[in-house]
Order: structure tokens, then C-alpha cells, then sequence
């Protein structure tokens, strides 16, 4: 689908939901911060439409690293159909399946047991007017492990201030991405995430973000520092 009426492009942030088709290939890092404590994370993604009502996302964690023990991280799949699509409006559905693939001396902390999860959801974007666009998830997250399920709720809004020709700073974005997670079991989290994105060259793109909980942080992290080069296909 082209941009939105107003400009606002159908494109990729950080630590939210796509409710359109990407094919793009992610390599991204993320660095958790929690007192005295460290991890870090080496992602890479594929997304590819197979066709213009299905599509289906990969997600391996390459490296995992926490507290001095390194080892590879659980697997995602996640795969969608979507309903409604024009030009300032994309709705979709579908499921996400995390994989027990990581190895058990890095599976504590920041990144979760290495269970197995299903994520059922709903994802919407739509354009706002003025370059600016609205997005947001719906979901639940089952795990095997219990105490670890519950209701997840995203929400993002941001503006584009540069046509794509501007390289490097070609569809220049900032936007705000809210999370959400309501655990069956322990403490509410809730987090804010500024970030960026920017045209580098071509289909090259970067886009730097900070997770910050605003909530219950000691249950959970400091921040969340991330950084991904997309390229589109």
C-alpha cells in the first residue's frame, strides 16, 4: 500500500505493532540495564508477505548475554491476516510462537523462561492527518509456565517530518510507543519508549529507541536501550 493521505508512511518502530505487510530483513541490538546488572542482545528478523492477505515474521536471538553467561535466545513466529487495508487504515489478526530454543543459563532476568508461548492478537495503523500515525496492539500471552500469562496492550503515536528523498534523514519519524503487560501473577509493567526512525541510504533505515518503565521498576529493569538497521525488499 503507498503512504498515507497525509504522508505518514506504513514503516517499522520500535517495541510496538505493525497492523500492515512488511517484507524487510532486521538486525538489532538491545542493551537492559537493571541496577548493577547487564544483558545483551543480538536479533535478527525476517518479514515477507505471502501474499496480500497473509503474512508470516521470524525472529531469532542470535546472542544472549547476561551476567557473564552467553547462549541463544528463543525462537518467534508470528503469523497474520489481514482484514481491512486502504489507504489510511490497515487492520489485522494473528498468532505469535515463541520457542523453547534458548539455553537455560540465560533464560533468567531480563528475557524470560524458555517455554513455550502462543500470542494471540490484533494489530491496527492508521494515518492521522499532518504526517502522523496511530498504532497499537491487543493481546494475551499464554506461556506453559505458570504466573507468567496475562493481557498485553500497546499504543504508539508518531510523526514523519521529512519526505524519502532527505537521505539520511529521509522519512524522519519520532514517535512514543506505550506497553502494558497485566500478569494473571506479580506486579503490572508499564513502559515508554521514545524513539526514532531515519532513511540512511536506499531501502537502509535506522532507528534507535530507550524502554523506560514508569511503573514497578524494580520488579523488572532500569531501561532498555535499542538499536536496529532495517532493509527493505
Amino acid at each position: 500500500m503507498p503512504d498515507g493521505s497525509s504522508g505518514a508512511p506504513r514503516q517499522g518502530w520500535l517495541n510496538t505493532a505493525d497492523g500492515f505487510f512488511t517484507r524487510e530483513a532486521h538486525l538489532a541490538y538491545d542493551w537492559i540495564e537493571d541496577g548493577g546488572s547487564d544483558a545483551h542482545r543480538g536479533l535478527a528478523r525476517l518479514h515477507y508477505p505471502l501474499s496480500r492477505r497473509l503474512w508470516a515474521g521470524l525472529e531469532v536471538p542470535f546472542i544472549r548475554e547476561i551476567e557473564g553467561g552467553t547462549g541463544f535466545g528463543d525462537v518467534g513466529l508470528t503469523t497474520q491476516m489481514m482484514f481491512v487495508e486502504n489507504r489510511d487504515l490497515s487492520l489485522n489478526a494473528g498468532v505469535g510462537f515463541e520457542f523453547p530454543t534458548g539455553d537455560d543459563d540465560t533464560a533468567v532476568g531480563f528475557f524470560g523462561p524458555d517455554v513455550f508461548g502462543f500470542v494471540p492478537q490484533i494489530n491496527l495503523w492508521t494515518d492521522l492527518g499532518a504526517g502522523v500515525a496511530l498504532r497499537g496492539r491487543l493481546s494475551y500471552v499464554l506461556r506453559e509456565d505458570e504466573g507468567v500469562d496475562g493481557f498485553a496492550a500497546n499504543v504508539a503515536l508518531g510523526q514523519t517530518i521529512t519526505g524519502a528523498e532527505a537521505t539520511p534523514f529521509g522519512q524522519f519519524t519520532y514517535y512514543l510507543s506505550a506497553n502494558l503487560f497485566e500478569p494473571e501473577e506479580g506486579s503490572t509493567f508499564f513502559s515508554l519508549t521514545p524513539g526514532i526512525r531515519t532513511r540512511l541510504a536506499g531501502d537502509l533505515f535506522f532507528l534507535a529507541g530507550v524502554e523506560v518503565p514508569v511503573i514497578n521498576r524494580s520488579d523488572y529493569f532500569d531501561q532498555r536501550v535499542i538499536a536496529q538497521f532495517v532493509y527493505g525488499f
